[in-house]
């Protein structure tokens, strides 16, 4: 026991007298390989944690359509639900209008809004897979909900969104209004 520790301590001393200080290869090469894993491992989930992001845009949508669907059934006025572009940033927004009349171009009010992120980050097509246009008002996508059925009453149908290597289809369906989220592709 008493020679190892001499043993240890006497080369320590030898190569901090010659002026030797520094790591021998074998512990660099440890030191590397664990940076190296750690890295890999952030690497790997960052990546989920971008596609658990265009997950939760999507479910945002779906909520955000349920929202306008029970107003529409509980409260005054005609609802609406509108997925927007603002600068680069995805919107839906819920609005609202106290007009019962169908006018051309009722007063409409913000009701509710979400922010679902960068559009150079999330794509959102049509479900043939073509980009969405929007109209005049920067309208991309618009739908509405029947007052006493909670049907769908405009834009039912389906719409991709994609981003982060995951693709999700969001499907109205026309006569309950429900909604569905399925992966396209992961």
């Amino acid at each position: 026991m008493r020679w190892c520790v001499l043993a240890t301590g006497a080369g320590s001393d030898k190569k901090a007298a010659r002026g030797e200080a520094g790591f021998s290869l074998i512990e660099l090469l440890v030191v590397i390989s664990v940076i190296m894993t750690m890295t890999g491992i952030t690497v790997m989930g960052m990546g989920s944690y971008r596609a658990k992001i265009t997950e939760r845009r999507t479910r945002e949508i779906a909520d955000e359509l349920l929202l306008a669907q029970n107003s529409q059934q509980i409260r005054p006025g005609i609802f609406r639900a509108r997925l927007m572009q603002e600068g680069h940033d995805w919107v839906i927004a819920v609005e609202r209008t106290m007009d019962t009349e169908q006018k051309k171009d009722p007063a409409w009010s913000e009701f509710d809004r979400k922010s679902l992120g960068s559009s150079n980050s999330l794509r959102i097509m049509a479900a043939n897979g073509k980009l969405l246009q929007s109209d005049s008002t920067g309208t991309y996508h618009e739908w509405r909900f029947d007052r006493e059925t909670g049907a769908c009453t405009g834009g039912a149908g389906e719409i991709l969104l994609e981003g982060s290597g995951k693709t999700y289809r969001l499907t109205v369906f026309p006569v309950t209004g429900r909604t569905q989220i399925q992966t396209v592709y992961e």
